[in-house]
C-alpha cells in the first residue's frame, strides 16, 4: 500500500492519470500518507462518461478548459439543442497499464479489478514480486532478495533519469514501506542494499523521523502488527536465503 501511495503520487506529477485501486481497510499506520486522498474503492473511476446526441441535430462539437472545468460546447444544426437531446451512458474502461504490486496470481488480484475482466484484458499488465514470481502479467518483474515492494520501486525511482526524480512525499511513502516490512532493518531481509536505498530515499527528501513516530510496534491495528512479523521472522529469513535469483523481464 506504500508502494502504490508513492507510484500513484510520482505517476500523477509525471501527468500519466494514476489511480490506485484498494476495495479492502487501510492499516491505521500509514494514515500520515493521507491514503484517503489516494485510494479508489471501485473500478468506476476508470470507466469512460459517454454523451450522445442524434448527429442531424449538432453541427459540430468542441471544448475548453475553464478553470476547475471542462466546458464541451455543441453547435446546433438547424434545431436548438435541449437537455432532452442528450443521452448519457458508461463506455469502456480507459486504462492502458495496469501495476499489480505482489499478486501471486490473478485470483488474488483486487475485487474492484478482478470483476472487471475488460480492464486486464485490453491493457498491458505488469506485476511486481518479492515472493514467488507471479503467473498472469505480461511483464514478471521478481526479485526474491528485495525486501519488499516498496525497495524495488525505490530502487527504480531513485536511479530515475531526466526530470523523473522523487520527491519528499514520495519518498517518505517508500521508506515507511520498507521500515514496516523490514521491522525497523530489524528482520533477516534487512541486507546491506536495503539500506543503502532507504539512505537515498532520505537523501530524496524522506522523512525518517515521520516514518519513525508513525511506523511503531504498538501500532493499533489488526492488520498490521510487528509482533506477526517477529514470529515468522526466521522462516521468512531462510526462504531469503534459499531463493536469491532475480528473475526480470
Amino acid at each position: 500500500l506504500a508502494a502504490a501511495i508513492s507510484l500513484s503520487l510520482f505517476l500523477d506529477r509525471l501527468g500519466k492519470h494514476a489511480i490506485a485501486i484498494h476495495s479492502g481497510d487501510i492499516p491505521k499506520a500509514l494514515g500520515f500518507l493521507n491514503p484517503q486522498d489516494i485510494f479508489e474503492t471501485d473500478a468506476d473511476v476508470l470507466q469512460d462518461f459517454v454523451i450522445s446526441i442524434d448527429k442531424e441535430k449538432a453541427d459540430h462539437l468542441r471544448y475548453k478548459l475553464d478553470g476547475d472545468f471542462v466546458k464541451v460546447f455543441i453547435t446546433p444544426y438547424h434545431d436548438k439543442i435541449t437537455a432532452e437531446d442528450l443521452q448519457y451512458s458508461y463506455g469502456d474502461y480507459n486504462v492502458d497499464l495496469v501495476l499489480a504490486l505482489n499478486v501471486d496470481n490473478g485470483v488474488d488480484l483486487d475485487p474492484a479489478l478482478r470483476e472487471h475482466g475488460r480492464i486486464m484484458q485490453d491493457s498491458t499488465v505488469v506485476n511486481i514480486t518479492t515472493g514467488n514470481p507471479g503467473k498472469f502479467g505480461e511483464i514478471e518483474w521478481n526479485n526474491k532478495r528485495s525486501s519488499s515492494i516498496s525497495e524495488m520501486i525505490a530502487d527504480l525511482l531513485c536511479n530515475a533519469s531526466g526530470d523523473a526524480k522523487l520527491n519528499s512525499e514520495e519518498a517518505t511513502a517508500l521508506l515507511a514501506g520498507i521500515v514496516a516490512s523490514t521491522d525497523r532493518f530489524a528482520r533477516p531481509n534487512t541486507v546491506s542494499t536495503t539500506m543503502q536505498i532507504a539512505s537515498q530515499l532520505i537523501e530524496n527528501g524522506a522523512n525518517p523521523q515521520l516514518v519513525a513516530e508513525n511506523v511503531t510496534e504498538d501500532v493499533d491495528n489488526q492488520f498490521f502488527k510487528f509482533s506477526d512479523l517477529k514470529s515468522k521472522s526466521s522462516e521468512d529469513g531462510e526462504a531469503i536465503e534459499n531463493n536469491i535469483d532475480v528473475d526480470t523481464p
